[in-house]
């Protein structure tokens, strides 16, 4: 078995937001992942091909920029299973999903 490729990233989310969003429309009947959470925040993600990935979220201090207050949410990636074209295709998705801003 191969060890686990694992990514990391802050993302301007809350917990319950980004709950949200995975066990919503990014796994939505049409969508090729299914999300299991497994544990507080911890969820699995897999495809209907081999891709397997988990997803480990933990809060922490906000942002501040002046008067203005970001949440952050520490985001780990650890994909177990899959080739590299599943895994950025994963990605894709996943960022499509999870993109904040404006125009």
């Amino acid at each position: 078995m191969c060890s686990a490729r694992i990514r990391d990233l802050d993302m301007g989310y809350t917990l319950d937001e980004f709950a949200k969003v995975l066990q919503g429309n990014f796994s939505a009947a049409d969508s090729p992942y299914r999300v299991e959470q497994v544990a507080a925040g911890q969820w699995r993600v897999a495809s209907q091909s081999d891709l397997a990935v988990t997803i480990s979220v933990k809060q922490k201090p906000e942002r501040q920029l002046g008067l203005l207050n970001l949440p952050v949410l520490a985001v780990s990636f650890a994909v177990t299973a899959g080739n590299d074209d599943e895994e950025q295709a994963f990605y894709d998705k996943f960022f499509k999903y999870f993109h904040k801003g404006g125009g």
